[in-house]
């Protein structure tokens, strides 16, 4: 098992902090909420997933991290 780096760990809060406020304020179901992540571990098993994987580090080069 490899460690988790600080950068996962705090992608993993932000979008879990997200995910809480859109459940709670705007009315986003759970069910909603699995299948968005199920689609998305999917796509990353795919060749997409190297790309989308570059992108989001591009934009967090962005913004200075």
């Amino acid at each position: 098992m490899t460690p988790v780096t600080p950068r996962e760990l705090l992608t993993l809060l932000i979008t879990g902090g997200v995910l809480w406020a859109l459940i709670q304020f705007s009315g986003l179901k759970f069910w909603h909420t699995v299948l968005v992540f199920g689609a998305g571990f999917y796509l990353a098993t795919t060749a997409a997933g190297s790309q989308v994987s570059d992108l989001v580090s591009r934009i967090v080069a962005a913004f200075g991290h």
